[in-house]
């Protein structure tokens, strides 16, 4: 009798513990960049990212998301970020940023103090609706490097979601360009400082 139920019980575990025998794959995402003009070509200064700071609960690999109108979020354990949102984020703002400003050497703060303008990014929100919308609210700070303030601006945006997760992960980096943008027109507006 042991020996049936050690046969059944290594069954299970070759089979996934899945019903049927079959284990769901996960998949995994990465955003991209959407930004593919330069804004500025006369703007040299050096720009380091810190790094994205996000709510923990957003933080994480999996996608996070829900439906219009619901309180409770899904967190999908088959459909993930390659690595933390924040630090997914921090990347894809470097890249679109070199590729807004082709002149100013962007890359992530590494303790450097000689850079001549610091990027502090703090997303409050990121809420992705299914079949209605991706919002995004975010603040972003830009100081010298003698920590100066030379801004501090709330960006607001969101962008139409369909129902599928190669969809959320475009939306995802189309909000990202959208906050690039707005971070090099303010390095821009604000280089004589």
């Amino acid at each position: 009798m042991k020996k049936k139920y050690s046969a059944i019980a290594v069954c299970f575990l070759i089979s996934g513990c899945v019903p049927g025998g079959v284990s769901q794959n996960s998949k995994f995402y990465n955003p991209i960049s959407e930004v593919t003009a330069s804004m500025s070509d006369s703007y040299t200064n050096s720009v380091a990212i810190l790094r994205v700071q996000m709510p923990k609960f957003m933080d994480k690999p999996q996608i996070i998301s829900r439906n219009k109108g619901d309180v409770q979020i899904s967190v999908s354990e088959y459909n993930r970020w390659v690595e933390p949102l924040s630090i997914l984020y921090t990347r894809t703002l470097v890249e679109n940023l070199n590729t807004l400003l082709p002149n100013a050497p962007v890359e992530m703060f590494k303790g450097d103090c000689s850079l001549n303008r610091r990027v502090f990014v703090d997303i409050v929100k990121i809420d992705a609706l299914w079949n209605y919308k991706v919002i995004l609210d975010a603040w972003y700070t830009i100081k010298t490097e003698k920590d100066r303030i030379l801004v501090r601006r709330k960006f607001s945006d969101s962008i139409p979601l369909g129902d599928n997760y190669e969809n959320l992960v475009r939306v995802h980096s189309k909000l990202i360009g959208n906050l690039s943008k707005s971070i090099a027109d303010s390095l821009i507006t604000y280089d004589k400082n």
